[in-house]
Parts: structure tokens; sequence; C-alpha cells
């Protein structure tokens, strides 16, 4: 494979012009992107398509042992302040992430007492003003239960929580600044059922990370689990379309019934989307629902084509790494191995050919749009030893999910992360989306206060939850609790 930075410039290459669809011409209030400095060699600056967005995020600030320092050594102290001139320049407000799956070791005992709790927020409004910054994200992965392995854990997180973001909201600087916070697709768990709702007074809005809601094991004994989509509209249909009992781990439907059903207002949700997918090592005579010929490879779609099993059975132990963006697997901060990601960033998949430049599946790559998830699922036959099937987004699939925070009057959206859709073909489509009624959803109240059962968070993803570190978000957690 190519280094990243010549498959983005070869992508560049191939992108025709695009037509001027901007955030301002939208009707979000947040169209928001994170933007990891760790991947400032690949996605300058220079790059960003800042007109896409209100808000971009940095990504990350860790908090440390001592709540009076919050530290930037992991994302690059300098280049914050390049970030934050540029997003000012270009109209855009400037916010920086605080956590992320490798960051959020040491979020309980900051918030624990008083006395942290007022040092923390001390760092933080040194943080706004030595960086001017309009924007403070809260990416704790995840209060009151355990994430990558050794964070701290308190039955008393989410009402730490809650009294850090009051104190911080009452100070001068923080009044002055948005604050958000990314979560789990279910609410922050608590036994008092009013909590949750307290956070919409401190909030200006919450992202569920609704991606990475499928998993790859990668450590411990072997197991079988289902390809079950990252990234699903809708997870309660799985049995249905598989015609078998298939449970999914959450889903934007399920996440916006969860979260208004605990009390947070949908114009206060922005729905967290991925510019990535996950990739599953599933072989042929798993794969497809009539078994190729493995001597005369993959016939072509347009003259013999194959349906693509749903949800099939794959082998978590076998496990190939993704793109080049995507770890290869080592010892985490907990001394635990991790493997392979298996994650694909949106751009790979053109650079890769799997995609037309345009986003749309490229000839002869076997294709299935899943209807339940609104999402769609290619195989890769040529990567790995033996091919991959790989669900990832696309341009339908944002345009789905920007009909559906239209219908739902949710906020907006943030994505997770802008270097991963670099011509801006995805939050094009969810920037452009038109309301689609249909996509709406009640509220559910019987999901909104207990603890989220692990693999129902996602993120950074990113992490992130976003794929901080390079680790696959829930590959720490499984290996956790199971």
């Amino acid at each position: 494979m190519l280094p990243l930075h010549l498959l983005l410039f070869a992508f560049d290459l191939v992108v025709p012009a695009k037509a001027a669809i901007s955030a301002a011409t939208s009707n979000f209030t947040v169209a928001a992107g994170w933007y990891p400095g760790y991947h400032f060699d690949q996605v300058p600056l220079s790059s960003v398509l800042w007109n896409k967005y209100t808000h971009l995020i940095y990504a990350f600030a860790t908090p440390t042992e001592d709540p009076n320092s919050i530290s930037l050594v992991d994302s690059d102290a300098e280049l914050l302040p390049q970030f934050v001139a540029a997003a000012h320049k270009n109209g855009v407000a400037a916010g920086l992430s605080i956590g992320g799956w490798g960051g959020s070791t040491y979020f309980s005992s900051n918030v624990a007492t008083p006395a942290n709790r007022t040092a923390f927020v001390k760092s933080v409004v040194g943080l706004i003003e030595k960086y001017q910054l309009d924007l403070i994200d809260f990416d704790w992965e995840f209060p009151g239960m355990q994430g990558i392995g050794c964070n701290l854990v308190s039955e008393n997180d989410t009402e730490n929580l809650l009294l850090m973001l009051r104190e911080l909201k009452a100070s001068p600087q923080g009044s002055k600044v948005s604050l958000s916070a990314a979560t789990s697709v279910q609410p922050f768990p608590t036994t008092n059922t009013t909590l949750v709702s307290q956070f919409a007074s401190v909030l200006n809005w919450i992202t569920p990370m609704v991606y990475d809601l499928s998993w790859n094991w990668t450590a411990g004994s072997r197991r079988l689990q289902r390809a079950l989509p990252s990234a699903p509209l809708d997870d309660s249909c799985f049995s249905a379309a598989s015609g078998e009992n298939i449970t999914g781990l959450g889903s934007a439907k399920s996440a916006v019934e969860a979260w208004v059903g605990a009390g947070i207002p949908r114009n206060q949700i922005a729905l967290g989307v991925p510019a990535y997918g996950h990739s599953f090592d599933v072989n042929r005579t798993t794969a497809f629902l009539t078994t190729p010929s493995l001597s005369s490879g993959l016939p072509s779609m347009s003259s013999s084509p194959l349906q693509l099993v749903p949800y099939p059975v794959y082998d978590t132990l076998n496990h190939t790494p993704g793109d080049a963006w995507d770890g290869t697997g080592g010892i985490n901060q907990c001394g635990v191995y991790t493997g392979p990601g298996g994650t694909f960033a949106f751009f790979s998949l053109i650079s890769a050919k799997y995609l037309l430049a345009n986003g749309s599946i490229a000839p002869g790559i076997p294709y299935r749009w899943d209807e339940c998830s609104q999402t769609p699922y290619l195989y890769a036959a040529n990567h790995g030893k033996q091919g991959v099937l790989i669900s990832y987004v696309d341009p339908r699939s944002f345009g789905v999910r920007g009909q559906f925070v239209k219908a739902n009057n949710l906020a907006g959206f943030s994505m997770w992360e802008v270097g991963g859709d670099p011509q801006g073909l995805l939050v094009d489509a969810i920037l452009s989306a038109t309301t689609n009624a249909s996509l709406t959803v009640s509220p559910s109240a019987s999901a909104a206060h207990g603890a989220p059962t692990p693999g129902s968070s996602s993120a950074s993803r990113r992490s992130a939850s976003m794929l901080h570190l390079g680790f696959p978000f829930l590959a720490g957690l499984l290996a956790f609790v199971s």
C-alpha cells in the first residue's frame, strides 16, 4: 500500500470540482467535526474544509493525575494555537476536546471532591484563556463504568461530572464558551432518575457517538461474533433482516429515544457520525449466499452478481489490520494487548478503488445496502490473506442521517474525524439533506437511566471513540469485562 500522504494526494487528483455547499447554507445549529492533532502530517490545517463546519474541535487534551494540570503532550501543544487561529480566520468556532479513549483515566478523581473540581475547573479555564477557545468538549469514556480497562471509576461519577460542569459554567470564562460532551448511546449511568435531565442546563449539546457499535475481538479466547453495522440508524430490525435472533448494541434511533427520554431536549443533541468503517475477517464461504469459485476469483458484479449474507459470523481472533491509519496492535496503557482495529477511513476506500471518486461502489466490488441500518457493506477480496467484509458509511447513508437529524429537530451532527472525508463528500451529503418525517422517533424512558451495557457506547472513537492512539474503541472494554 502507498504511504498515506501519497494516497491522499492521489485521491485529491481524481475528485472533480465540488458544488458550493457550506454550513452557512444549512439550518444546522451544530455542524461540527473533530480534528486530531496527531494526524497533522497527513491532514494539514490548509486542507481542512472550514466552510463545511460551524465548530471544529481539536483532539485531545488529557486529564492527568493532578487536577491542576491538563496535558497536551500527546496532541502537539504548538499546533493548537495555529488551529484556533485558522478556525477564527474562517469564521468557525474553535473547540478543544478533553479526554478520549486513551485519555479518560483520571477524570473520575479529578472531579471526585470539591477541591479537585475547583482545581480542574481552574485548569480548564486556563486552557480557554490561553488558547482563546470558543468550545470545550468533554469526552469522558465512560462516567460510572470502565472504559479502556484501567480508568478510575466511582458510582458518583455522573453526579460529580454535573457538579464540575456547574462550577465551570458559573465561572466568567466558562459562561462565555459553549460546553459539549461526547457520550455513549445510552445516558450517563445513575440511580437518580432526575439527574441526567439536569445536564441540559450546563451543556449546550451532547453528542451520542453512534459508531463502533460492532466490535472486533482481538484478545483472549476465540469468539464468533456477528458482523453488525458499525454505525446503524436502527438496530431493532437485525433479526427480521437475517431471519435469526440478533440483538444490536444501539443506533441513532435508540440513542435519541434514550437521551430524550432521560430529559435532554432534542435541540441539544448533535448526532455523532463517523468518517470511517470497520472490517471483519469473513471468508468467502461465509460472506456470500452463493459460494464463488476460489480458483476463478470474484466474478464481475455486472455479469454475475454475488449476494452478501446479512450479518455473517466471523472469527474474532483472525483480524486483519485496516488502512494506513489503523493500528497494528500492541500493549495499551493498561498493560493489555489490543489487536488491530480493522478500520478504514472513508477516503482510503476510494484510494483502494473499492469506491469511486464520488463515494459510490466501484464496478466488480460485491456490495450490499442494509435497509435496517441504512448503511452499506462491501467485500474487499484482495485485502489481507482471505479478504474482509467492511461495514462503512457513504454519501447515501450520511444523507439519511441528515434527514434523521432534521426530522427529529436535533441540533445537528459532529463527525469523527474531518480528515477521513478530505473532499467533503460525506459532510456535503448531510448538510444538503432534506427532512424525512418518517424517521421521527419517540422517547423511551425505559432506556434512560441504567448503566450502559458493554459496547453500548462508542467513542472516539475516535477516540473513538475515537480510535485514539490507534486502538479500536471497544476491544479494550470487552477484554476488561469478559
